[in-house]
Order: C-alpha cells, then structure tokens, then sequence
C-alpha cells in the first residue's frame, strides 16, 4: 500500500471517528430526545439546524435547572396553530426564539412591516420581531401569566449574515446572531436573576411540553393554515391595488 493510500486510510478512520464520536454526543442533548430529529436530519435541514445551535450554545442553562422546548404548536382563538422555534425557561424568566438561519446582510427596524435580506438581490420577509411577539403573547396566554412576569423575545439569524441598521428599541426584545446569543442572554438573565421560583419552571414546562409533540397531522394542518393565510393575504393585496 502506497504512503499516500495510508493517508487517505487515515483520513477516513479519522472522519468517521469524529462523525460517530458528534452523533452519540447529541443523542445525549434534550434536543434530541425532545424531537427525536435524526443527527444527520438536523445537520442539513437549514430550519433544524439554526433551532439546535440556539439550543447548544445555551445548554448551560439545563445546568442551572432551565428548562427546553422545541416546536410548540399553541392554539389561537380561531382554531389555527402558532409554531414557536425554541422556549428556553429558566428562573431569570421565559425566553422565546424565533430562529432564522438567513445568509447576507439584514436591515430592518422594530416598527417595519417587512425587512429587507440582501445576497444578490433584494428580498423581502416579514418583520420577524412582530411574528415573535405573537408566540410571545400566545406563551402568555397559554401559560396565563401576569402581566409583570418577564417574557423576552430573541430573534436569531445565523453568522452568515451582517446585520445592518438593525435597530430594537423595547427592552424585552433582542435580534442578534449565533456568536452574540450568549451575551443577548445575560444581558436579560441579570434584569430578574429569580424572578420564577423552581416549581414555577417546572410547572410552566410540563404545562407547554405536550404542544411540542405535534403530530404529523397536526403539523400538516398547520402548514395548510399558512398556505390558506397567505392566500388570503394574497387576493387583499390584488384587490387594493
């Protein structure tokens, strides 16, 4: 064997080693055991993959008795569902993630309708900050929490985009990326380091655990509830122009 085919050799010992040794460290996250995605699901699904880097960079949390949820489906008024990325409750407070693994650069502001991405061409979304504060007010409503009780509101983009002209300005809301999540987090976690008791945490996950089981059908019919909102949208936007 060539000192060459011995290196390719070692290169793949070497690859599958670190491929392996990665899979079984994440079936040991509440990530995994909560959705039950598969390892190599979650590497390359964009949506699944920005949702577990939240998780990962803030599993610390779990050591200081904060509590995950992925996926939560809570009820609306008119029998529709609200999926909510990640709920992280902790003592500090309860922490709800909208996740957007987004490249390019981002501009928006709190008050806009729509923010602008930029790669290489201009595109549109919607105001991320409003949609989080949906799920923040579905998470209030389904927890009925009062009105004091700290519930903050972290959107994420992923490192790949810059954020330009980004501009936040209520002190329960955040829009930061990957590497920026951690210090977004103290920043919140020192305003009431106890402001929920231990039995309120557990309390409040146990009561919103089941939404994060969706079945299939219900998440099926979740999406056609989109797709018929959109729609909606669609045929009002034609009407008035």
């Amino acid at each position: 064997m060539e000192v060459r085919d011995i290196f390719l050799a070692a290169l793949l010992l070497l690859a599958g080693f670190l491929f392996f040794g990665r899979k079984r460290r994440y079936k040991r996250t509440s990530y995994y055991r909560m959705t039950r995605n598969p390892y190599r699901l979650t590497m390359e699904d964009k949506g699944r993959f920005g949702e577990y880097q939240i998780y990962k960079r803030l599993s610390a949390y779990e050591q200081d008795g904060g509590q995950f949820l992925f996926n939560c489906y809570l009820p609306g008024e008119r029998g529709e569902t609200t999926e909510i990325d990640v709920i992280l409750i902790h003592k500090s407070g309860i922490y709800v993630f909208e996740s957007k693994n987004y490249s390019g650069w981002i501009y928006g502001r709190e008050s806009d309708r729509t923010w602008t991405q930029i790669l290489r061409q201009k595109i549109r979304f919607p105001n991320p900050l409003r949609q989080n504060q949906l799920h923040v007010a579905r998470v209030r409503k389904a927890l009925g929490l009062r009105r004091e009780a700290p519930v903050y509101s972290l959107v994420v983009f992923s490192d790949r985009c810059v954020l330009k002209k980004v501009r936040v300005e209520r002190p329960d809301r955040q829009v930061t990326t990957w590497k920026r999540l951690k210090h977004a987090m103290r920043k919140f976690a020192k305003k009431q380091p106890y402001a929920l008791e231990e039995a309120d945490v557990q309390a409040y996950a146990s009561q919103l655990y089941p939404c994060s089981q969706a079945t299939r059908r219900e998440k099926k019919k979740h999406i056609r509830d989109i797709q018929k909102r959109q729609k909606r949208r669609g045929w009002i936007r034609r009407f008035w122009e």
